[in-house]
């Protein structure tokens, strides 16, 4: 059981609809696809999408991290396979989706077998879709129109201006009433200052809650900041391991944890942070990136099987404009997410050569 053939493809996707957040704005985004051939004929399909401020890695590094693993792996035995480094989690993630992909293949089932359950991802799940920083007449724009489409779940992105959060915010509140679900993403843009403001400009607004509203690297004070507000406070770049989940469960306040296969380095690594949350008390949500629907339906299949995963955040294949797995998620009237019906991850034939 040694490997045949390993390919690595990068595909540019522009964006339909080009959105800002606390410390950049993104037209664009670069998934990497690793295809992974054994030579009794088993393939795995993984995806690689590297963000610097969130995965810690380069476009680039992140493809030269998938061609080093390319060459190295050649005629190695899965279980000697010389994984990417750690400082590449989203090298680390394609791999690892690959893996538990042809796994699942090659038991003739789709890929939330290898947690448990056959049919577990047959179950439409609600996701929140992001409202990106923009002007409030903007932001009003733009959630008719999602909403319109069925979304009912609104993550709003803020950070520069915490006065402009509150606002947007209430607004949307005022326009759809209990119509919709409110949270907000700060993305470290915040100061204990600011998380006063939040409390007593949104305290009242029922937003379910705040993602990282301080700064990753001071858990302490993300700490301060979740007991300054009735929000709960959920922690996103703060947590890239199990052990970081410990760290924020020691320093208190924390309610949540954001997972994101690309973050973390795939499957098994998230698989270990949700058990480390779930014994912390503290709840999880699956998160994603600027990512393939390949990648979605692999966190589709992580949410349905795991039941300490009590919100979605899958949105980031919707505005790919070139996607060669759209097909494998699908979103019903009511935003609501769905995996493709196949083995493995679900697709059928590869969208590109392994030359």
């Amino acid at each position: 059981m040694t490997v045949e053939h390993i390919s690595v493809h990068t595909i540019q996707s522009p964006l339909a609809v080009p959105y800002t957040i606390a410390y950049e704005t993104i037209s664009e985004v670069t998934n990497h696809f690793v295809v992974i051939r054994m030579r009794d004929g088993r393939v795995g399909i993984g995806c690689a999408a590297p963000a610097p401020e969130v995965t810690g890695e380069s476009v680039r590094d992140s493809r030269d991290a998938l061609d080093v693993f390319s060459k190295a792996a050649l005629r190695h035995a899965l279980h000697e396979l010389p994984w990417p480094a750690g400082r590449y989690p989203s090298a680390c993630a394609a791999v690892d989706m690959a893996l538990h992909d042809m796994k699942a293949r090659a038991k003739g089932e789709p890929l939330c077998t290898l947690f448990g359950y056959r049919d577990a991802v047959r179950v439409p799940r609600q996701t929140s879709v992001t409202l990106g920083i923009a002007s409030e007449t903007e932001t009003l724009v733009r959630a008719r129109a999602l909403f319109q489409q069925g979304f009912s779940f609104f993550k709003v992105k803020g950070g520069h201006d915490v006065h402009a959060d509150v606002r947007r915010l209430r607004m949307l509140r005022k326009m759809f009433g209990n119509k919709i679900r409110l949270s907000l993403d700060a993305n470290q843009g915040y100061g204990l200052a600011d998380v006063d403001v939040l409390q007593e400009g949104l305290g009242d607004q029922q937003v379910e809650y705040v993602e990282q509203p301080t700064h990753k690297k001071n858990l302490l004070l993300l700490a301060e900041a979740a007991r300054h507000t009735s929000i709960p406070v959920m922690a996103d770049e703060s947590v890239q391991s199990a052990d970081d989940v410990s760290r924020i469960a020691d320093a208190g306040g924390v309610k949540l944890i954001n997972i994101k296969l690309q973050k973390m380095g795939g499957l098994r690594v998230a698989h270990a942070i949700d058990q480390r949350a779930a014994e912390s008390g503290m709840g999880t949500m699956l998160g994603c990136m600027d990512e393939s629907a390949l990648s979605i339906a692999a966190a589709l299949h992580f949410a349905a099987t795991h039941s300490n995963v009590q919100y979605l955040d899958l949105d980031g294949h919707l505005d790919l404009n070139e996607d060669p797995f759209a097909n494998l998620v699908s979103l019903d009237k009511q935003g609501r997410l769905l995996a493709s019906e196949g083995i493995g991850l679900g697709w059928k034939t590869l969208p590109f050569s392994e030359a």
